[in-house]
């Protein structure tokens, strides 16, 4: 059996957090893995499994892993290179369109393989920058790459976007409605109004500022009013049915917090305790919704890239 020349685990992401719109994200202990190796005739050959693996009628050139590969190609290259033969095996633990960053997972790991078969290998910012050009932001993608809870903000065009990553409360626990059904993020985007109130946006900036008080100083008590939205869940749950009331039950069974994972229609709940953490995944395991609940772990290591020794 043929050696890789490259392998990649990357966590799955959940961004927003509520009130951080665009700009916070939190990784999370499911993943995706990849493995590069020589492939037998010139292109690109994709075999992937499990959860988000493209149809048999999906475009392959359309396919993000395949794309990203290419631009860590030519990342690693300083040039336009596409060509060789490559096959990639890819599995994946990620829901695709439910929230949890199914695609920039993907971005993060076709980056990180091509970059590994080049003959420099790209600095932070190069793939940072890239990774949130393929993906239109980055926020997942970020946490995709460093774990941890996450803030990036985006500068001017062709930008690093500035990045700040947080140590997670130890004692924090992340439970997961994963929904049976799916959304779009473009559909859910169309879903927000082109402007809010100023009072409105005011109250959003005090809460993602609160948000990140919360996360730097572990204080969980302040997550319930750090995690109120007032930009996006506003407009999108309506369109998600069942998931106010997800996050209704979560706060009853004692979460700290609770948010729509992403744009949805998955649902985030921070818990303080495992006790609060099995009570939240039991309710929500009986609640009617259709979808799995599952206690998760924050995934602090972010990508992980791992190529075989030489042999002397």
């Amino acid at each position: 059996m043929s050696t890789p020349i490259a392998t990649i685990e990357v966590p799955a992401s959940s961004a927003n957090l509520g009130s951080g719109f665009d700009c916070f994200a939190a990784a999370l202990s499911l993943k995706l893995r990849a493995e590069l190796f020589a492939g037998d005739e010139a292109g690109i050959l994709l075999n992937a499994h499990g959860e988000g693996a493209p149809g048999p009628d999906d475009d392959p050139e359309q396919n993000l892993l395949i794309r990203a590969f290419r631009e860590g190609l030519r990342l690693a290259h300083g040039s336009e290179h596409g060509a060789g033969a490559w096959r990639i095996e890819v599995s994946s633990m990620i829901p695709a369109a439910r929230g949890l960053g199914s695609s920039a997972a993907a971005i993060v790991a076709g980056l990180l393989l091509g970059a590994a078969a080049g003959r420099h290998a790209p600095d932070a910012d190069e793939l940072l920058t890239m990774a949130a050009t393929l993906e239109g932001h980055a926020d997942n993608v970020a946490a995709a790459l460093y774990g941890g809870v996450t803030l990036s903000v985006a500068g001017g065009v062709g930008t690093t976007p500035v990045l700040r990553r947080f140590r997670v409360p130890e004692a924090w626990v992340p439970v997961l409605f994963i929904a049976s059904a799916t959304s779009r993020t473009q559909g859910m985007r169309d879903a927000l109004p082109a402007a809010v109130p100023h009072h409105e946006a005011a109250a959003a900036a005090a809460r993602a500022a609160l948000l990140a008080t919360a996360v730097i100083t572990s204080d969980a008590g302040l997550l319930r009013t750090a995690m109120e939205d007032r930009l996006h869940q506003p407009y999108r749950l309506p369109l998600l049915p069942g998931t106010r009331e997800l996050i209704d039950e979560a706060y009853e069974h004692g979460a700290a917090g609770a948010a729509l994972s992403g744009a949805g229609p998955s649902v985030l709940a921070i818990c303080d305790s495992p006790i609060t953490a099995h009570a939240v995944e039991k309710a929500w395991g009986v609640s009617g919704v259709p979808g799995m609940a599952t206690r998760l772990r924050f995934d602090t290591d972010g990508a992980r890239l791992s190529t075989p020794e030489p042999v002397r």
